[in-house]
């Protein structure tokens, strides 16, 4: 090219910020068609001739290279993510891999046999030689390599470790994800740089291959103790030599080169014809992020154009496994991200790409760009143990990453932690970026007080800033592929506007109490507005000390093809902590026949999988067939230990008509129940009053469905703003006191408790489950009455909050509320003792009693009740109710005219906690309710009552208060009540409640159970199609 004609485009570039120079080196790479050229008109309009030199010039001389007409550096540093692909236990693709985020999908199973048997390989003692002592591992199935397509030779193709092909397929479909067909890719200036360490646990073990004369070694010495003649040797060593090989492909001219890590770049280079130069980054855990990292300074540098970066790791062999075993690595059980709880890891595998691109030329070429890298930091932990991380080296690398993206760490929405769940790594880590917030947020606040920026001690109402987050949560530790996981990760969740969750993280580690207070662990997830800018920065760590972060933001619109089925919110509250799983059969030899076709089917399925399984097998049961048996569990671990001992009791012993029995579990957590020809003679539905609210009670099914979040937006009080709280954002106890102080006000308590309980009401309906009768205790007798008929739910909710805000209202006298220990004879003669005005409030078990009065006659109540060695305390209450304290409020509830009118009971009959017992005549709605909240609360009749119909109650709403009262109640009788909600979050008491009810011959709905939650058709291990090493295939 001549000096003059870059003189006059250098010229060009000056005048005007969209250099035609990117044009003209895309035109010179791409052997510029008459197409393009025509195309390349329209776009540079009055420059048509400068253009028309340049290809002029080029072709006198088509070998000018990119650096002659480069441009100087412009400012800004900014790099596209243009294309994603990935293949990760779970997920082929990236949709499926964000939905299991989203989800909180969790894929750890038992080891395969054809990996790595345990019978070989594992004992639970740490301490043994050669054994790892963790059993599971997260494990990709399903890819399958198209050598034929790829037009790869077989013999190549046995040759070459599989991480080659498993990057090969990746690296094609990020390219067809960024919109490129292989055929149009730049050439000239695209590279590969990917991160690996040692290649592959295949090179490994065929390396045992061109081991033999040492195999013959040890067998020799072995046989030379035995009376063997050399001929029956030889003979030996021959046919040892052909078993011993025929696991193994023969070496071949492709098998060094398929044995490299280098070469997994190289080929995706040779095969896409790429020139731009293309190898691996090995940082050991760091290595894919630190590739990124690697291929963002050569867009930075201009020294490429387009970079395919990202890491492939393959190697769940002994080599890994028994080493990190022997460094205490591995998890003893469950892995917990960030939790009090870490003790190690769970090992993975899988691979994830992205393609990068200066933006400037991203916005040029109309790419569509997902985010855009804003700044990346490598540092290195200096001395100190080579396997041990350190805070201040992590630091190092996030502050150089700020620095080059011009914002603080301060301003971003969450970290996409390295995570390891080990108990020092998490530790290390959450210092690390604590110690990087702090000091930013001092240099913020020296520079300018006025901005306030939270720093990592700021402990105001306003809750925690950024959240820290870990994708080996779900998919395990995938060591060299685990950087780019947590970065596609990150990725989709700013182009999403999405704050993603971390699974299994129950008790936050000690450390967001005391060194990172401005940090939290995402539990939930949350969901941005689509126009907000979102930030996050995503960490990775190895051994040798390497440490690597890049800082990422949101661009523009979000990607809609990446948009799950379900909504956001719904997948956030999919994911449960226990599964309910049933069986039906008409014979026991019939049951003990799908019993073992079932335990086979389970055998090493995958957290993830209990939903699947348990959803297809709900749907498919028999509810008609006599016999019957359920279970509800946590792990597939403790499922098949329970389907074990399921199996022995059907052999081993006989199942009465009309019985139900419960096998004692292996572990706490697990019901086993079995039935022959149960039928319940009637449900009776329990509605909890004031005492049983919860924050974020009921959050689940609200998430999940449109009706849930339309009742609550009827009601006229901002209930979501009382009940629902981000409590991860507000770890500190005085915060979440706060926030438990503000929902237990009467005016909040009832309408919120109501609601909760019309939500749990509705969802049981969907299910199948209807009341025979319906009781309630204080407040929750308007449910009650709701629930019978009496009125609309949209009704009840405006008279929960009418009834609220009269008990609460504070009068020129107002007293309080003490509970009582005692049975009621004695309380009854505490009273007398006193003569006071205080009175029974509630009769809620028969050995506990509540008394309503003024302040001082209370005090003098808990006197007298210490002197008779009588338990006592105050309740949380605002007013003395359900005694003379409420006659304004009763007079109040008289007059309102929605209640003038009678409720004729129907087919639920209503009990009265009033009258103790079934209401059978016609109900003057307005009188009972104001004579209600006056008169004491007959719960112990009303229980007996409604227990004579019913053999089966059910704690309608939230806690556990009723179903513990009632336990106390029916001590003789034995009628018991089950919660649906005992504890926010936790499904377990719902799955104990449909496991009852289904042995009682309840025909449940199981598809409600399902609905808007993420469930994917179950396929039997036996079906799926895993990754196997050559040492554990057949023999010849």
């Amino acid at each position: 090219m001549s000096k003059q004609l870059l003189k006059r485009l250098e010229s060009y570039r000056k005048k005007n910020r969209l250099s035609i120079l990117a044009l003209c080196r895309e035109l010179d790479v791409h052997n510029v068609t008459y197409h393009r050229w025509k195309k390349a008109q329209n776009i540079i309009g009055p420059y048509k001739r400068i253009v028309e030199e340049f290809l002029d010039a080029k072709v006198k001389k088509p070998t000018v290279s990119l650096k002659e007409s480069s441009s100087p550096l412009t400012s800004t540093s900014d790099i596209a993510v243009i294309g994603m692909a990935c293949f990760y236990p779970g997920a082929s693709n990236v949709k499926q891999l964000w939905e299991n985020i989203l989800a909180r999908r969790v894929q750890f199973r038992r080891m395969l046999d054809e990996r790595l048997p345990l019978s070989d390989y594992f004992d639970e003692n740490p301490k043994a030689d050669d054994k790892i002592y963790l059993p599971k591992a997260a494990l990709i199935d399903g890819f399958s390599f198209d050598w034929s397509k790829f037009r790869i030779p077989k013999k190549t193709f046995e040759s070459s470790d599989i991480v080659h092909w498993l990057a090969l397929d990746t690296a094609v479909k990020t390219f067809q994800d960024a919109g490129y067909a292989l055929d149009k890719i730049p050439l000239q200036n695209t590279g590969v740089i990917l991160g690996n360490t040692l290649t592959g646990e295949q090179t490994r073990s065929q390396t045992l291959r061109l081991r033999w004369p040492y195999v013959k070694k040890t067998l020799q010495s072995t046989l030379s103790t035995f009376q063997f003649s050399d001929q029956e040797q030889e003979h030996f060593y021959k046919v040892m030599e052909e078993i011993y090989k025929s696991a193994f492909y023969p070496i071949t001219e492709d098998s060094l080169a398929g044995g490299l890590a280098n070469t997994i770049a190289g080929r995706i280079c040779n095969y896409l014809n790429f020139k731009g130069g293309g190898y691996i980054v090995d940082g050991a855990c760091s290595s894919s992020l630190l590739a990124v990292a690697t291929a963002a300074n050569a867009l930075k540098m201009r020294d490429m154009d387009l970079v395919l970066a990202g890491g492939v790791d393959i190697s769940l062999d002994p080599f890994e496994l028994v080493g990190f075993s022997k460094a205490g690595a591995l998890a003893k059980e469950q892995m917990r991200v960030y939790d009090n709880k870490a003790h190690g890891f769970i090992p993975g595998e899988g691979c994830g790409f992205v393609l990068l691109k200066r933006l400037e030329d991203a916005l040029e070429d109309n790419n569509y760009v997902y985010a855009v890298l804003k700044g990346w930091g490598i540092s290195s932990d200096g001395k100190g143990g080579i396997m041990e991380p350190s805070s201040l080296g992590q630091s190092m690398a996030i502050k150089r990453a700020y620095k080059e993206a011009g914002y603080s760490i301060c301003d971003i929405d969450f970290v996409e932690g390295h995570g390891t769940g080990t108990e020092k790594g998490d530790r290390v880590e959450i210092g690390g970026v604590a110690a990087a917030m702090n000091a930013d947020a001092l240099s913020e606040s020296t520079l300018n007080t006025k901005k306030n920026k939270q720093g990592l001690n700021d402990s105001s109402l306003n809750g925690r800033r950024c959240g820290i987050t870990s994708f080996k949560s779900i998919v395990g530790h995938t060591k060299a592929a685990a950087g780019i996981g947590g970065l596609i990760k990150a990725v989709l969740a700013v182009n999403q506007r999405v704050l993603p969750p971390t699974a299994n993280c129950q008790e936050p580690n000690q450390v967001f109490e005391t060194d990172a207070k401005g940090l939290f662990p995402v539990l939930h997830g949350e969901v941005f507005d689509k126009d907000k800018v979102v930030r996050a920065g995503v960490s990775a760590a190895g051994f040798g000390g390497i440490n690597c972060h890049i800082t990422l933001q949101s661009y523009k619109e979000h990607k809609k093809a990446f948009k799950p089925e379900l909504t956001e919110r719904a997948l956030f509250v999919s994911h449960q902590q226990s599964e309910v799983f049933v069986f039906a059969a008409r014979t026991k030899e019939r049951f003990i026949k799908i019993i073992r076709r079932f335990k086979e089917d389970l055998r090493n399925i995958s957290e993830a999988e209990m939903t699947d399984l348990a959803a297809w097998l709900n749907q498919r049961v028999r509810p008609h067939a006599s016999l019957k048996a359920a279970i509800v569990t946590d792990n597939p671990q403790h499922l098949f230990n329970a389907v074990c001992i399921l199996e022995k009791e059907l052999e081993n012993n006989s199942i009465k008509e009309g019985n139900i029995y419960s096998p004692k579990a292996e572990d706490h957590k697990t019901l086993i129940l079995i039935g022959q020809g149960v039928k319940s003679k009637g449900i009776g539905f329990l509605f909890p009053g004031q005492g049983s609210q919860k924050v974020n009670m009921t959050r689940k099914i609200v998430e999940r469905f449109p009706w849930a979040k339309e009742l609550l937006s009827s009601v006229q009080m901002p209930l979501k703003d009382y009940i629902y709280k981000p409590l991860d954002r507000n770890l500190d106890k005085e915060k979440q006191d706060a926030f438990y102080r503000e929902i237990s006000k009467t005016e909040i308590t009832q309408p919120a408790v109501a609601f909760s309980s019309v939500v749990w009401s509705q969802f049981l309906s969907s299910l199948g489950v209807q009341p025979d009768a319906v009781g309630g205790h204080s407040l929750g007798e308007l449910t009650a009455l709701y629930q019978a008929g009496a009125f609309l739910a949209e009704e009840l909710l405006k008279l929960a909050e009418l009834r609220g805000s009269l008990m609460a209202s504070q009068t020129k006298t107002t007293g309080g509320m003490v509970s009582l220990i005692c049975p009621l004879k004695k309380a009854e003669d505490i009273l007398q003792t006193l003569k006071g005005k205080a009175v029974i409030a509630n009769i809620n078990s028969p050995k506990q009693i509540v008394i309503s009065g003024a302040d001082k006659d209370l005090e003098d109540v808990i006197t007298e009740a210490k002197k008779m060695n009588i338990a006592s305390y105050r309740l949380p209450v605002s007013n003395a109710f359900h005694s003379s304290f409420m006659n304004e409020a009763s007079k109040k509830i008289l007059s309102e005219k929605s209640l003038a009118k009678n409720f004729k009971p129907g087919q639920s009959p209503f009990y009265s906690c009033v009258e103790g017992g079934v209401i059978k005549k016609p109900l003057a709605l307005g009188p009972y309710l104001a004579k209600q909240i006056v008169s004491p609360v007959q719960f112990v009749k009303m229980v007996e009552s409604i227990s004579q119909r019913c053999d089966v109650l059910v704690e309608v709403g939230p806690g556990r208060v009723l179903s513990d009262l009632v336990k106390r109640i029916n001590k003789d009788t034995q009628v018991p009540c089950f919660p649906v909600e005992g504890s926010v979050d936790d499904d377990r008491d719902l799955n104990v409640l449909l496991a009852q009810l289904f042995i009682r011959n309840v025909a449940i709905q199981w598809e409600g159970l399902y609905a808007n939650r993420l469930v994917r058709p179950f396929v039997p291990v036996r079906r799926r199609s895993f990754i196997m090493n050559q040492c554990e295939r057949p023999l010849a």
